[in-house]
């Protein structure tokens, strides 16, 4: 199997550390008591000289995998020099007590040494890295954290000096932690990657400052949280953001990721500990059990339908089998109410009911100091019940001197508990809020335009025309003109004209607003009417491309649909208002040139949507091509590449499809693994898998179009579950993903066994590096089996190179230049 290109950096194989003799002695201590890491000492940050001239943990001809620096800057250039005969895979460089005087310039020397040594290269200004299960801590902590299946990631070194400490004291442990100091060579998103196929880490926190690039996270993003919870703690937002609009974007931007945003320092403690629990939720529905009355009611005050979670119904059922398991006065319905003295048995009934109750995805345990009960039996039993249900348990243990050492009880049976109720549903919140988004992230547009497909081009010439004359602002006609390009439902009223056929005098006035923000671009808010800005808090916002899901979820997460818009509107106008949003989105796609859209008032009638006010604003576009050939740079997440859907025949004429691979390509694309022979699998995976896993089938499925690319082949097949009706199935797939280098892309191409030498696999080919030269790539590779010799001849009639693997014999590296 091949090395990730990280792995010298977060499992090392054999380490040089270079520093002063004020170096926290435990950091070097820790590090040099691994019998695995051939580690080597270096005190003098004056004498390279000294240096041991062969590393004995270094075979001949191979390269020292990590470095790590702790010195002052004046000191780094000729260290770097020392440094090349060692040829380090991997750099880290300190944070010096003494700040620099020249902090751009000491980074510029670092990365142009870290380039032109193919390194990877953390900080500088770095607190450095910490691996707990291998005793690995190259960083400036004296004490090296606990193990764990959390990973912690942070642009600010304080945060993580923070966390650390508060670990310590809650017996939390992590699988890695990395301070990201200046983000220079080594990104936020290339270390999301890493830890996305991480064994080690089951969970992954963020502490963010700065978004240098956010396409870039988006996938990193996106790619980590399809196969492991990802909270991020950004600074920045809150009421007193001067810039809530952009915190809003952001916001939209994590949802679509699949990832979590927690608002406050505090909250990501309780998501660290949640994160550890095995056991996710399938919805927001919340279950209360409680020794008094006083706790449930501190939890149902942020509680609700607006909330990330709400309290669940629970069946007559449920009520009926509590009812026997409790007192004759206890409250049965949630949340859970007992009032006599608890016991082990007790919490075991309740908790078994609450579980098999299909309207209840998690429990919180709220319990209060009681003198006449056991209380270390009741949460022996709590822990025991918790661990093998099929749904989240939490608990909430209020008070200090008698329930602390309760809760690390529980902590350590993995079991998360809290000392507060609002600590404990902000922490559910979390296991909610990453279930929905989940949700989001898998939605993409449909291979098919839209039912109007739209006249894009004509949109193009009135854009082009009214920037050549000029002007920024459209025209009411050309505005009319430029919606009816994308067919969108709205019928434009001039102000005299009446509203015909709204459904009550009363109704409530609607927005829609296109908008672009600098870093992330284009945006769509729903609303109500008559605003002029949106607030940090306003989750009714989202990016581009949307689909019609998404587009309805806009308007449910919006207030004015709380508030009045789901009492009032018609079916026939609610599929008006999702579509005019679909479109809208379809136009800011195509037209990187829209600035602003503003519609408002809008009113829904019986059927229709009517608007008395358009504005659209228009600027040049940035792109040097047409967004479909230049990769969409306009906006913070690529659209489904319809373009790349094309019909196909067979030689004897059978027609097959070639497109993008989708989300709900998952299960078909499983029914493909496992319908391969023991050879293909082997041939393709290296391995006998006989399916794939979860993880892998959300990597390959789920994809960003921005960096990879998956293609499918697909016929129509007889489903005989389905009574002989034509099922789509994928009879071919190739993907390839760009390399860390920026220039190429590693490929990998599998056919099914049936369709083989039908010239399935050059046509996959094919497409795949068309699309890999519109990007503009160099080169692209792939790694085959040297006993595969179709594939390498294939291969080789296509003009690639086959050269032999340096560190796999059994395997050939075949390349093109593109």
């Amino acid at each position: 199997m091949l090395r990730h290109r990280l792995a010298a950096l977060f499992d090392p194989a054999s380490v040089l550390v270079v520093g002063p003799a004020a170096l926290p002695m435990k950091t070097i201590a820790s590090l040099g008591r691994l019998a695995r890491h051939q580690t080597h000492v270096v005190w003098s940050d004056s004498a390279p000289a000294q240096w041991p001239q062969d590393l004995a943990g270094v075979p001949s001809g191979r390269r020292l995998d990590l470095a790590v620096l702790a010195l002052p800057y004046h000191a780094l250039p000729k260290t770097l020099n020392a440094l090349e005969r060692y040829r380090p895979r991997a750099l880290i460089v300190l944070s010096p007590p003494s700040p620099s005087a020249t902090p751009g310039q000491d980074c510029a020397v670092c990365v142009q040494w870290a380039r032109e040594h193919d390194c990877v290269m953390l900080g500088p200004r770095t607190l450095g890295i910490q691996r707990p299960h291998l005793g690995l801590n190259a960083s400036l902590s004296s004490d090296l954290a606990l193990p764990g299946k959390v990973a912690l990631v942070s642009q600010s070194e304080a945060i993580v000096s923070a966390v650390l400490d508060w670990a310590r004291d809650a017996n939390l442990g992590f699988s890695t932690v990395a301070s990201m100091g200046d983000e220079t060579d080594l990104t936020l998103a290339r270390l999301l990657d890493y830890l996305a196929t991480d064994s080690r880490t089951d969970s992954i926190a963020v502490y963010l400052e700065q978004v240098p690039s956010p396409r870039a996270l988006f996938s990193a993003l996106r790619a980590a949280a399809a196969v492991k919870p990802v909270v991020v703690l950004k600074a920045g937002g809150g009421s007193r953001n001067p810039n809530s609009e952009s915190d809003a974007v952001f916001n939209a931007l994590l949802r679509r990721a699949g990832a979590v945003r927690i608002p406050y320092f505090v909250q990501l403690f309780s998501a660290i500990k949640v994160l550890r629990s095995p056991v996710r939720p399938k919805g927001r529905r919340i279950a209360v059990v409680s020794n008094g009355s006083g706790p449930p009611q501190l939890a149902l005050d942020i509680m609700g339908v607006a909330a990330a979670v709400q309290r669940a119904e629970l069946s007559l059922q449920t009520q009926k089998a509590l009812a026997e398991s409790l007192e004759d006065a206890a409250q049965v319905a949630n949340p859970v109410v007992t009032r006599v003295a608890l016991t082990p048995e007790t919490m075991r009934k309740v908790l078994t009911s609450l579980t098999t109750d299909v309207g209840v995805d998690g429990i919180l345990v709220l319990l209060a100091p009681d003198q006449r009960v056991d209380m270390a039996a009741v949460v022996a039993q709590l822990a025991h019940t918790a661990a093998s249900a099929a749904k989240p348990v939490m608990a909430c243990l209020m008070g200090e001197a008698t329930m602390r050492p309760l809760r690390h009880r529980l902590d350590e049976a993995g079991i998360p508990s809290f000392r507060t109720p609002e600590a404990a549903i902000n922490a559910f919140g979390v296991l909610a809020t990453y279930h929905y988004n989940q949700v989001l992230s898998q939605q993409t547009l449909p291979p098919e335009p839209l039912n109007q497909p739209p006249q894009v081009d004509q949109a193009r010439r009135l854009i082009k025309a009214v920037l050549q004359a000029q002007r920024t602002t459209l025209e009411f006609e050309e505005c009319v003109q430029l919606l009816g390009c994308f067919d969108v439902p709205v019928e434009l009223l001039s102000t005299h004209d009446d509203f015909p056929g709204l459904s009550h005098v009363d109704d409530v006035p609607m927005a829609i607003r296109v908008g672009h923000d600098a870093q992330y671009g284009p945006f769509i808010n729903f609303g109500s009417g008559g605003r002029t800005v949106i607030s940090s808090r306003d989750r009714a916002v989202d990016l581009p491309p949307l689909n019609s899901f998404l587009a309805r979820q806009i308007i449910e997460r919006s207030v004015v649909w709380r508030r009045a818009l789901r009492h009032q509107i018609s079916p026939a106008a609610q599929a008006s208002l999702e579509d005019a949003l679909e479109r809208l989105s379809d136009m800011v796609c195509m037209l990187p040139e829209i600035q602003h859209i503003l519609i408002d008032p809008l009113w829904a009638g019986n059927t229709r949507l009517f608007a008395q006010s358009v504005h659209i604003d228009v600027a040049p576009s940035c792109l040097t091509a047409l967004p479909e050939q230049s990769g969409y740079g306009h906006m913070a997440i690529h659209p489904y590449p319809r373009q790349l859907v094309q019909e196909k025949q067979f030689v004897d004429g059978r027609p097959w499809l070639m497109r993008p691979i989708r989300p709900e390509d998952a299960e078909p694309l499983q029914r493909f693994v496992r319908a391969l022979s023991d050879e293909s699998r082997y041939m393709r995976f290296v391995s006998m898998l006989r399916e794939l896993t979860p993880s892998m089938l959300a990597r390959y499925s789920r994809i960003d179009y921005d960096r990879e690319l998956a293609l499918v082949a697909t016929v129509q097949l007889p489903n005989p579950e389905h009574r002989g009706h034509p099922q789509e199935e994928i009879i071919g797939f190739a993907h390839y993903l760009r390399n860390a280098d920026g220039r190429g892309a590693e490929y990998a191409l599998v056919v099914a066994d049936n369709w083989q030498r039908h010239g399935l696999g050059k046509e996959l080919l094919q497409g795949l590096l068309q699309v890999a030269r519109d990007q503009r790539l160099d080169y692209i590779e792939g790694f085959v089996l040297a006993a595969n010799r179709p594939m390498l001849g294939l291969m080789t009639r296509m003009g690639f190179q086959n050269d032999v693997d340096e560190d796999d014999p059994t395997l050939r590296r075949v390349w093109l230049s593109l």
